[in-house]
């Protein structure tokens, strides 16, 4: 387990990201969704994710927690600014992912 973390701490951010888009799919698919994955890059949503049976959306901007030297966590805001995007945040130390509930504050 400790090897494990050491590789963690040592991959660069890119690949961080891939395995934080990786881990998002896997969960979704086992809530029984449908997952697409982005093909751009630089695109501001990551994944959508389609209900089987009803064929509701959902779009995912996928954001790997991130920790400060206290423990407390820092908090992540969508690439865009549309209501639509919901941020999908993943723990790689845990392998956890979480919704994150969107907060009633007005977009300025």
């Amino acid at each position: 387990i400790r090897n494990y973390f050491n590789r963690i701490a040592c991959m660069i951010q890119k690949n961080k990201g891939c395995l934080c888009e990786n881990l998002a799919t896997v969960w979704l698919q086992e809530k029984g969704f449908y997952v697409f994955k982005g093909s751009q890059t630089h695109c501001p949503i990551d994944l959508v994710a389609v209900h089987p049976t009803t064929l509701d959306y959902h779009y995912f901007d996928v954001k790997m927690v991130g920790k400060r030297k206290d423990g407390s966590i820092i908090s992540r805001t969508a690439r865009i600014k549309d209501k639509r995007v919901q941020i999908l945040s993943v723990d790689l130390t845990n392998k956890k992912c979480r919704i994150v509930p969107k907060r009633s504050a007005q977009w300025s």
